[in-house]
């Protein structure tokens, strides 16, 4: 079988998601309630599991569904905001963004909340208040940064007034207070989740070169090719090119809006003690990008574009047909085969612990944790007590799983007596010191 990002194997984030969704109902919103994300990209992945299984194939259609139903409502906020043309250009841009496109094949929430993000924002430009209340209210069910984006949308719109009275500010507010009571069943649960992440969260404070990088990093995203050098230099004649009109200012502040206020906001508020700049959070500023360098175009524009698209569609082939992901699969097929069932295994890395993906493949091997305690982030809201060990059992051989080199793995009273690796991981074989 050909390994690409729709079969590789799963990371340690989306086994967590799984094995969540795996559980009986109320077993998974007890993880749910324990996590740091809300419910709804769960939801929805525990239905689609009971229809198409959880195979890694079935997870990553899901999010692939999600994916073309983004690029579709950019297709259609570009020919409601300006043409046909502009519409297919940037759905195409969009779908194949080599930061956006491997999150088509992510079987976590950011699927669910790049769409409702998205689709909330087509609703605003339409107008259509009903739609927009729902679509935004699920945009903050599916991950908690739908937030910076809904208080994006309510500056804009309040910007937007052109006279100032008691009418148009009830017309400005109105939509986020339904949107806020929609929310309003999982405040208590946002706030307890709020509490066990404030001491573990790991982002340091970003500084302005990360603020201008993040923008380099949603149009190029990892280097794989000399030609993604380039793509700053065209984006940025496109705009300089780009048919500014102050008379139809409207539609371009509005994306502009969208691309930039959620990011400032993030790169602000990471300047106190919650920092929380993350670019993959941010996905859904990448879209607005799209349609600007899309919009509004000339004809030397069109040759720009297309080297862009092509750019875009090498890139995404080469991420697609070359998964960067660690080979769990193979890997627990040759614990299976080649490791006796008397040995004890565990998890040797303890701030990178692969305890889901060996879950998820079928091996039992807790995380050695021979003092102190895992901080919050790496899964604790689904760990049980024998989801760790201090002391590894006596008279039993011992093998552990790591993505450390075995030259560095220290274990006091055992020796090492050999290794096999698989891609990045390692199954190391220990002995105890007689």
């Amino acid at each position: 079988m050909i390994e690409t990002l729709f079969n590789t194997s799963l990371w340690g984030d989306e086994a967590f998601s799984a094995i969540a969704c795996q559980k009986p109902f109320l077993s998974m919103m007890q993880v749910v309630f324990k996590d740091t994300s809300p419910p709804l990209m769960y939801l929805i992945m525990w239905l689609w599991f009971r229809i198409f299984g959880s195979s890694e194939i079935a997870i990553r259609s899901l999010s692939l569904l999600f994916y073309l139903g983004t690029t579709l409502v950019v297709y259609l906020i570009g020919k409601k905001l300006f043409d046909v043309k502009t519409g297919i250009i940037a759905s195409l841009l969009t779908f194949f963004n080599p930061f956006l496109f491997p999150y088509a094949f992510e079987g976590r929430m950011y699927f669910c909340l790049l769409f409702f993000v998205v689709l909330s924002f087509y609703f605003l430009v339409s107008e259509k208040k009903t739609g927009y209340i729902l679509s935004a209210a699920a945009a903050l069910y599916c991950h908690h940064f739908a937030i910076l984006a809904v208080f994006s949308q309510f500056i804009y719109q309040a910007i937007k007034v052109k006279k100032l009275n008691s009418k148009s500010i009830r017309g400005v507010v109105k939509p986020y207070l339904f949107i806020a009571l929609l929310y309003l069943p999982w405040i208590y649960p946002l706030y307890r989740q709020t509490k066990l992440v404030a001491g573990g969260f790991w982002l340091g404070k970003p500084e302005l070169k990360d603020l201008i990088g993040i923008f380099y990093h949603f149009l190029t995203h990892e280097i794989v090719i000399k030609a993604q050098n380039f793509i700053i230099i065209l984006a940025a004649a496109l705009l300089a090119l780009r048919k500014w009109r102050k008379k139809e200012i409207a539609d371009d502040l509005f994306l502009l809006s969208w691309a930039i206020l959620p990011v400032l906001l993030a790169f602000l508020i990471s300047q106190t003690k919650l920092s929380i700049f993350y670019e993959r959070y941010l996905l859904y500023s990448v879209p607005p990008i799209m349609l600007l360098l899309s919009s509004k175009t000339r004809k030397i524009s069109i040759p720009l574009l297309g080297f862009i698209l092509l750019i875009f569609i090498t890139v995404s082939w080469h991420y697609f047909s070359h998964p960067f992901k660690r080979p769990f699969r193979e890997f627990a097929g040759w614990v299976k085969n080649n490791v006796s069932a008397d040995t004890f295994i565990a998890n040797y890395n303890g701030g990178s612990h692969h305890l889901w993906e060996t879950k998820y493949y079928g091996i039992e091997a807790p995380i050695y944790l021979p003092e102190g305690k895992l901080p919050f982030f790496v899964g604790t809201a689904q760990m049980g007590p024998e989801d760790t060990i201090r002391k590894f059992p006596q008279e039993r051989p011992i093998g552990l799983i790591s993505s450390e080199d075995p030259d560095n793995i220290k274990i006091t009273d055992y020796w090492i007596t050999g290794y096999h690796k698989v891609g990045s991981l390692y199954f190391v074989s220990l002995i105890k010191e007689q």
